[in-house]
């Protein structure tokens, strides 16, 4: 129980940044001057709970070093009012979170500031305001000269681990591209670059949580692991086959990644039981496709990721699960997942039975083919039999 605490734990701290990740990106993408750029922000990240402020900072050469507040948003914005803050290492007001990621132009994490000793100076405000875990990442007017800092304040503690710290290193990188934009004053022609470049970015954030997300999962399940893996490199394969846009292949291999994300609420020992499962035990992994449904279905993704995860299961004659949806109800990012996790649940070994031959998945693949699986997905995985690339495609 403690380990399914710690990853659903896990799980919503990732699901709280990225939420926040993609309204300040969309923030920054509206703005048309550097006031609206740095309120946006701090404000679409203040939106999200459990972050309670979000604000800037800004390096001020002057004889004490001062970081001054260029923008605030949040329930506890009245903290920064008449806050102190430098970056000198010699003061007590350049040793928090802001002034030490501007000094070492690295992140920096108060976990608990209850007991972080760095952050004294400021610790009777955070208690009125209910502040108990922050993160500071530099912002830089180039690749080498900081700008500030954006900081973001929890009223949880241990809020912000690895996984959304790189998320908010990423958005500080955008907040820094945004100001040099703004500044060389080519709006319109900056606008569509940097809208296409925050689109690359943001994609490349959502990968890289969602494998971090897959990986959690993976942990209490040592008999499947890599499975979500191997399936995500199957679907994507397949949907290349078809001739599908790049977009949608790459929207297929993200929920491929995290298709079986549900069975967090599965009991671990179900999982991994190594004899057949009971007709109670089977219902309750098939909850697996309703959970991973609930956990993705808020988080606004630019492809339908959750329905693929909810309908994986559903068979085109409607002897799938949960909904017996048939037929063309089902989106083709979900049939082809279908294809692709069949593939991958035979031909790899179970806790309760080996793996099957190559073979025997062909004569599966080619009796359910137009009956529970879409025709044309299985004519075209096929061919990854044919050429021999199932082997790598798993292997990996």
């Amino acid at each position: 129980m403690a380990n399914t605490n710690f990853v659903e734990s896990e799980f919503q701290r990732q699901r709280w940044a990225l939420l926040a990740h993609e309204q300040a990106i969309s923030a920054l993408a509206r703005a048309t001057s550097e006031h609206e750029l740095l309120q946006g922000v701090c404000k679409a990240v203040a939106s999200q709970t459990p972050y309670i402020l979000a604000w800037v900072g800004k390096t001020q050469h002057d004889a004490n070093k001062t970081v001054s507040v260029m923008a605030a948003s949040g329930i506890a914005d009245a903290y920064v009012k008449d806050i102190v803050v430098s970056w000198d290492g010699n003061k007590p007001s350049g040793c928090g979170p802001a002034g030490t990621s501007i000094r070492t132009q690295k992140p920096s994490i108060v976990y608990d500031t209850e007991t972080e000793k760095n952050f004294s100076s400021w610790l009777a405000g955070a208690k009125r305001w209910g502040i108990r875990s922050v993160i500071s990442v530099p912002i830089f007017d180039d690749e080498e000269t900081p700008y500030g800092a954006f900081l973001v304040y929890s009223n949880l503690p241990h809020t912000f681990n690895e996984t959304e710290t790189g998320l908010f290193q990423n958005f500080a990188k955008e907040i820094g591209y945004g100001l040099r934009a703004l500044e060389k004053q080519k709006l319109l022609q900056i606008e569509i670059e940097q809208r296409a470049l925050t689109q690359e970015k943001l994609t490349n954030s959502l990968r890289a949580t969602i494998e971090a997300m897959s990986k959690t999962m993976e942990w209490r399940d040592p008999y499947t692991a890599g499975h979500q893996h191997h399936v995500a490199n199957i679907a994507a394969r397949i949907a290349t086959l078809l001739k599908l846009s790049e977009e949608d292949t790459q929207a297929i291999y993200l929920a491929g990644m995290v298709h079986d994300i549900g069975k967090i609420a599965v009991p671990a020992e179900i999982l991994t039981k190594p004899t057949h499962l009971t007709d109670i035990e089977m219902l309750m992994v098939r909850g697996h496709v309703e959970a991973g449904y609930e956990i993705l279905k808020d988080i606004p993704f630019p492809w339908p990721i959750a329905a693929m995860v909810h309908q994986h299961h559903e068979r085109l004659d409607g002897s799938g699960y949960p909904q017996g949806l048939k037929g063309d109800s089902i989106v083709m990012g979900a049939r082809i997942l279908a294809v692709a996790d069949t593939i991958e649940a035979m031909t790899t070994h179970r806790p309760y039975r080996p793996a099957r031959t190559f073979q025997n998945a062909i004569d599966v693949l080619k009796q359910e083919s137009g009956v529970k699986l879409d025709p044309k997905v299985v004519e075209a995985s096929l061919t990854l039999f044919d050429d021999k690339s199932i082997e790598k495609l798993i292997a990996n």
